[in-house]
């Protein structure tokens, strides 16, 4: 992040400039819980699901690098297809209305390091820990999207942004997140996504393209892929339906 922007934003605000809302150091928020027709069940028929996600010919500009951060660094391709066309970091959903707890967590971390947020896509627990390995100060700015709804992106925010202020490396905010929600963080040279997952059958693909969901339960479900949109390059979405067995491993594959 430019210092010298920061000392603009600074001179501004003190000559009469409406100042941002900041964020730093937020109260706790409640505990995610299911929302809306999920239910819990103690026993139930389960499976594992196996989703792989791929987009062939991706195109050149997607995984290309898009310039160079304020840091110095080559700013991260909108894509990162592994050999076989797999996509790490795209959000995975099982429209399941039962089954498993929610899994309980103590909050989870977004670092900002050499002008690039890590990582770029994340379940999240509330509140989100934003965290800055950076040797100068810096801001950022989060906006919630939406409601996380299986099968059901927002295209556009529902809220306006808030300014999270990082003075130094090694500060820490927490930032309260509404249960159930998609919020992006963004700085002038990148972004990422926060999910507070309404329902346990949720997931991000891994470097592989690849990732296991555990304990679906038994039936035949709505699944989607999604790939939110970044360094320019617009959102991209996939659907089908899985048969989960009692039991049994089940395999999809999703192409973006």
């Amino acid at each position: 992040m430019d210092v010298r922007w920061l000392a603009v934003l600074a001179a501004c605000s003190g000559s009469g400039a409406k100042k941002p809302r900041v964020i730093e150091d937020a109260a706790a928020a409640k505990p995610v819980v299911p929302a809306g027709p999920y239910k819990v069940d103690a026993t139930f028929d389960k499976g594992d699901v196996q989703i792989r996600v791929e987009w062939k010919d991706v195109p050149v500009e997607a995984r290309a690098s898009a310039g160079r951060t304020a840091c110095g660094t080559a700013k991260e391709p909108a894509v990162a297809p592994t050999t076989t066309w797999g996509i790490p970091d795209v959000v995975v959903m099982i429209d399941a209305n039962h089954g498993k707890a929610m899994p309980s967590g103590s909050g989870s971390r977004i670092v900002l390091e050499h002008c690039a947020l890590s990582p770029r896509v994340a379940l999240v627990d509330s509140p989100l820990i934003v965290a800055s390995a950076m040797d100068a100060p810096a801001m950022l700015a989060i906006a919630k999207l939406g409601a996380a709804r299986p099968l059901a992106i927002p295209a556009a925010p529902a809220a306006k942004p808030v300014t999270i202020v990082l003075p130094i490396a090694g500060h820490e905010a927490a930032v309260a997140l509404d249960a159930g929600s998609i919020s992006e963080l963004r700085t002038d040279d990148d972004s990422a996504i926060a999910i507070t997952a309404p329902t346990p059958y949720y997931a991000v693909t891994e470097a592989s393209g690849q990732i296991v969901l555990r304990d679906v339960p038994a039936g035949t479900f709505e699944i989607a892929a999604w790939l939110p949109a970044r360094a320019g390059q617009p959102a991209r979405m996939a659907r089908g339906k899985v048969t989960v067995a009692s039991g049994a491993l089940a395999e999809v594959t999703l192409g973006l």
